[in-house]
């Protein structure tokens, strides 16, 4: 069996499609106009603008009027609810369109990023089960003894997130805030505590962004100093922090946590954040209770209390879940307005062109999505057949590495002549990931000439000389003419 294989250099980014870029604030009204593309891209001419979505899951979020070039939002983009459904990174929300406009001599292509501007429209959330939130310290501790605070969360992004954390009430001089060390809040101690003095404090710690319209959110902290004498728990470690595959098995004991106390009372152990991880409540070790999707989320921040009568403890954990190949490449083909495109039982993709199409005319485009790691992902498109010659020839045009997204042009590249070869069947577009093992997805193409009136009649009969007798009736068969033309 023979091949012939095309391999293109997968690192370039764009060749021809110049990209348009914009940035929109979430939550606009629905028809709210984008931008006016007859207008910027100067198209005098009647046009017929065309987009299409190169993100599997940005379906139907904008629309474009075919002949003013009109591009319109139409649904609520809502930021955090995109992140959510995975329609957009949370770090950076874009959506990614080609555009085609097809005009009287030829077709234009770009590419347009649209960016979701984050709107400060959350506040700083603690959790609910931590509005009053219970601390012990001995008052022998030394300055800048540091104890770990519930932290809020804000799904808005950059300045509208948490930024920030204070402490408010009678005495609160006594502590500071420190919010340097992985977004987790920690109470520092500032001044000698003194049981006799002051034996609790009552105080409020508020969470803020930064936002042109700040949000805040508070809960309460009861601290209670102890003697020196008086026993708590304490963590061996204040943070732990661990990697784990996403296609780690469910039950399996991913850490153990540890806190010691002074007395050898019994110290037991509780997870106050909502995850798929269960700790043991004697022992503190930790288990995966629910299987991963590094794709749905990738780490988690767990708080664990340790506690021995009713005294509790904080630690902090970081999980990170690490990507394993397990997606594969998503592909799919567009073509032109002006080409037909069909889909047959056995998954083969019919194209139907005319056998009068130039050379260098784009047939169809081709997206890759992956939804793995850009390690794992990185998809890259090679074209093959089992019958020679192959028409087609393949173009990177635009690669976005953190969409783990690519676009490829198939471009016709030699002449066709329906009378000599009509079909060329068994085209094979594979889509291979980065990941190992590799993972990939394979589409068939068949390409399908269609016929033009190319052809000039001929008569092929050998001798047009006939020799007939007078008086024959009308009607009379004086020969025969035979004729043939290579069209349908």
């Amino acid at each position: 069996m023979f091949f012939i294989i095309i391999f293109l250099n997968i690192f370039l980014r764009v060749f021809s499609h110049e990209i348009l870029k914009y940035t929109i604030e979430e939550k606009l009204p629905i028809n709210t106009l984008i931008t006016d593309l007859s207008k910027e891209l100067n198209i005098k001419s009647n046009g017929f603008f065309q987009i299409y979505e190169l993100l599997p899951l940005n379906k139907n979020l904008l629309t474009i009027h075919n002949e003013t070039g009109h591009l319109i939002i139409k649904s609520i983009l809502d930021r955090e609810q995109m992140c959510l459904k995975r329609q957009c990174s949370c770090n950076s929300c874009e959506i990614i369109l080609q555009l085609s406009i097809k005009l009287k001599d030829k077709i234009i292509y770009k590419i347009i990023e649209i960016k979701i501007k984050d709107r400060n429209d959350h506040s700083p959330n603690f959790d609910k089960q931590s509005m009053i939130h219970v601390i012990h310290i001995k008052e022998n501790v030394p300055l800048g003894y540091r104890i770990i605070l519930p932290s809020a969360s804000d799904p808005d992004e950059g300045f509208n997130s948490v930024q920030s954390y204070r402490l408010d009430g009678p005495d609160s001089d006594d502590f500071d805030v420190d919010f340097s060390s992985y977004d987790i809040p920690y109470l520092i101690v500032r001044s000698s505590l003194d049981r006799q003095r002051l034996s609790s404090y009552s105080l409020v710690l508020t969470a803020s962004d930064y936002g042109e319209q700040p949000r805040s959110n508070s809960i309460q902290l009861d601290i209670h100093i102890l003697h020196t004498n008086d026993s708590i728990p304490t963590f061996v470690q204040s943070i732990y922090s661990i990697d784990i595959r996403e296609d780690t098995i469910i039950g399996t004991t991913i850490l153990k946590v540890e806190a010691i106390n002074d007395n050898n009372e019994k110290i037991f152990y509780e997870l106050l954040t909502e995850s798929p991880f269960i700790i043991d409540r004697l022992t503190g070790q930790i288990q995966l209770s629910k299987k991963l999707d590094y794709e749905r989320e990738k780490s988690y921040r767990i708080i664990v209390k340790a506690y021995e009568n009713s005294i509790p403890t904080y630690a902090s954990i970081f999980i990170r879940v690490i990507d394993i190949n397990d997606n594969p490449v998503l592909m799919q083909i567009k073509v032109e307005e002006h080409i037909t495109l069909k889909q047959k039982e056995n998954d083969k993709n019919v194209i139907f062109i005319q056998e009068n199409t130039l050379v260098g005319t784009t047939i169809a485009h081709v997206i890759l999505n992956d939804l793995d790691s850009f390690a794992n992902g990185n998809p890259y498109l090679q074209l093959r057949t089992t019958e020679p010659p192959l028409p087609l020839i393949y173009k990177l045009i635009y690669q976005n590495n953190f969409q783990n997204t690519k676009l490829y042009s198939l471009i016709l590249n030699q002449n066709l002549d329906r009378e000599l070869k009509s079909i060329y069947n068994n085209i094979q577009l594979i889509a291979h990931d980065s990941g190992t093992p590799t993972l990939h997805t394979q589409l068939y193409l068949i390409l399908n000439i269609t016929d033009i009136n190319d052809c000039i009649p001929k008569i092929i009969t050998n001798s047009t000389i006939y020799n007939i007798y007078e008086n024959n009736p009308i009607g009379y068969i004086i020969g025969k003419l035979i004729a043939s033309d290579c069209d349908i």
